[in-house]
């Protein structure tokens, strides 16, 4: 699609880590992921045209961490990191990553998520088979 002033357009994403005591959820994607199969990352999802809405970026995040991984969420949800990344199908991505607190419900592998599990910030420090961007976040985690 063109626009007069050749606009590039984005995806919208939103991504919970979701903290429960002194942990933090990870979940592993699962094979059939476009972006990054099989790697451990944090729930969320793409924000969907899906009428008006107030709190869109936070309902699409508590929707998204509910059918991932069967948690609720509160609504104390604060941003901590924006970038933009391109998927590796080429598609240009605008991500948002909240903290988010665990209210209710049991951490399974559900839709698009193959495992599930919670770490300290010290297992996630720990950690080598995540990518760079998420190391990034968990720094950052650490240092708050």
């Amino acid at each position: 699609m063109e626009t007069k002033d050749n606009a590039q357009f984005h995806i919208v994403a939103v991504k919970a880590w979701v903290k429960k005591g002194d942990k933090y959820l990870l979940a592993r994607r699962g094979m059939n992921e476009v972006h990054m199969p099989g790697i451990w990352s944090i729930p969320g999802g793409k924000v969907d045209e899906c009428g008006e809405t107030v709190n869109i970026l936070q309902d699409t995040l508590k929707r998204e961490v509910l059918e991932e991984v069967g948690l609720e969420i509160t609504y104390e949800i604060d941003l901590v990191f924006n970038n933009i990344f391109k998927r590796s199908d080429g598609a240009s991505v605008v991500g948002l990553t909240f903290l988010c607190h665990w209210k209710s419900g049991e951490a399974k592998p559900l839709e698009d998520t193959s495992e599930v599990k919670w770490f300290t910030l010290t297992e996630l420090l720990g950690m080598e088979d995540v990518e760079e961007f998420l190391k990034r976040e968990i720094r950052v985690l650490v240092e708050a």
